[in-house]
């Protein structure tokens, strides 16, 4: 079953399909997590903490093209709110400078694919030298193969502005490397 085939049964009570979206998409949206919220319990109530809303919520919910998108989306909303009332900072627009600078397992594994051993330490350095809105962006393209559409829903920036940091991220890379 499709995610929005999941989505549409959950909304209607379904519970195996609440378990089923939950079980495809937690993995992810701990990765896409500890991206924004270095603190490993925060992530996990809110990630919980989601989930919980949309079973409890369920019929009231809208629509979706993107099962992967809403969900980024709602937990980035979730970890900054959470976030700013513990005062582990004062506004989402700073957001880049409490990402996670650590390169998570998935894009490791690319990486591997891809290039050498050296190649990839290289590469991995001059990831972690980008600033941390690009890292975002990257993470979101290359590893939930988001549209830049979606990736303008999840990070709440204009379509020329996910453009702008990932083109910008690729020639720094290329820079770098």
């Amino acid at each position: 079953m499709s995610g929005i085939s999941l989505w549409q049964q959950c909304k209607k009570g379904d519970s195996n399909a609440f378990r089923q979206l939950y079980s495809d998409h937690i993995d992810a949206l701990m990765a896409y997590g500890k991206k924004i919220c270095p603190d490993n319990t925060l992530l996990e109530d809110a990630v919980h903490d989601l989930f919980v809303y949309i079973w409890d919520k369920r019929e009231s919910l809208g629509d979706t093209d993107s099962v992967i998108r809403y969900l980024c989306a709602s937990l980035r909303r979730r970890l900054v709110k959470d976030m700013e009332n513990q005062g582990k900072f004062q506004h989402p627009e700073h957001l880049e400078n409490h990402l996670s600078a650590s390169v998570d397992s998935k894009e490791s594994e690319w990486i591997r694919e891809e290039h050498s051993l050296s190649q990839q330490s290289a590469l991995q350095i001059a990831i972690s030298k980008l600033p941390k809105r690009q890292q975002e962006a990257l993470h979101l393209k290359f590893y939930h193969n988001m549209s830049y559409e979606d990736i303008c829903a999840v990070m709440d920036i204009n379509y020329q502005s996910v453009r702008n940091l990932i083109s910008k991220a690729i020639i720094d890379l290329r820079t770098l490397l």
